[in-house]
């Protein structure tokens, strides 16, 4: 079964596989008038017992939604019966994999023992927050070297070029100190029209990348982790500039997120931020010589007037 093409291919690809691995193999044979909030909440629970993430059995609620609605759009499904799926619910949010991104020093020894041009590309995801179809979509016409910018207005996913995934995609984001790099990587003959990262002209397959180069040098660091990749850059970028200041809202509109929520689902709360943000607490409310005993308490406070 083929889905929307008004869908990124990644989405297209993704939906593609639930509809044709999973939801028409269960729900084979049935009427839609026979397809009901508890057969559909029947089906959301097993999936969860069969073990897959809370995001696939999110992604499989959300295409039966859609294409109950579809059908009362095209005259199939009565739009006065409400969508059956509007009243299932998804269990408590777990996640298959690990959810974590490298430590600095972990990140600096990957970086290392990469090719210098996948070093640049895995250290333009990490300063940016780009998907990794936005790294392989950009083009020198998109990355302003005088003022040290790119613009995000293009992507490519395994052979399809197209516009990003939604219009918060489409976004500025600053290259910081790579902007040097990148003055000093672009080819003389380049044309505004070439991909920055290519090979022979053509941008390269996300999974190759991670295949030959990514992972087998995290494996022989050490750090390998299930679901290790390029979301793990992504997710790397969007938890750090949130340590060094930035706010939820700057770390949304780096990320190209429509809704905030998704922003936190990508953010790690890390020990070393929470330190440093109790120290800092600690700090104002304690001055500089307080100390503490056992007869006195805390001592050296000066009290306000």
């Amino acid at each position: 079964m083929t889905v929307s093409g008004t869908l990124a291919s990644s989405t297209r690809d993704k939906y593609g596989c639930h509809l044709n691995n999973h939801i028409l193999p269960y729900f084979s044979g049935r009427r839609l008038s026979d397809v009901d909030t508890e057969s559909i909440q029947r089906f959301l629970n097993a999936k969860d017992e069969e073990g897959l993430g809370w995001w696939t059995v999110s992604d499989f609620k959300n295409i039966l939604s859609g294409i109950f609605t579809k059908a009362a759009d095209w005259g199939y499904w009565d739009k006065t019966v409400p969508n059956p799926v509007f009243r299932t619910k998804l269990g408590r949010k777990h996640w298959k994999r690990e959810r974590r991104i490298l430590a600095d020093g972990e990140f600096r020894q990957l970086l290392a023992i990469l090719p210098a041009l996948i070093q640049l590309m895995v250290m333009t995801a990490v300063s940016t927050g780009l998907r990794v179809s936005e790294v392989l979509g950009l083009k020198w016409r998109a990355v302003d070297l005088v003022r040290g910018w790119i613009m995000v207005n293009e992507r490519y996913f395994r052979g399809d070029t197209d516009v990003p995934k939604t219009d918060p995609s489409e976004r500025c984001l600053p290259l910081g100190i790579l902007v040097e790099v990148f003055r000093c990587f672009k080819p003389v003959d380049a044309k505004p029209e070439d991909y920055v990262f290519s090979e022979n002209g053509e941008p390269f397959d996300d999974r190759e990348i991670l295949k030959k180069y990514i992972r087998p040098a995290a494996e022989r660091l050490g750090f390998y982790f299930l679901g290790f990749g390029w979301h793990s850059f992504r997710r790397q970028n969007i938890t750090r500039i949130q340590e060094e200041g930035a706010s939820p809202v700057d770390a949304q509109v780096q990320a190209g997120h429509s809704r905030l929520d998704m922003t936190r689902e990508y953010t790690i709360i890390t020990e070393r931020k929470r330190v440093k943000a109790v120290k800092r607490l600690q700090k104002k409310l304690l001055p500089k010589g307080t100390y503490w005993s056992p007869d006195a308490g805390f001592a050296g406070i000066v009290r306000d007037v």
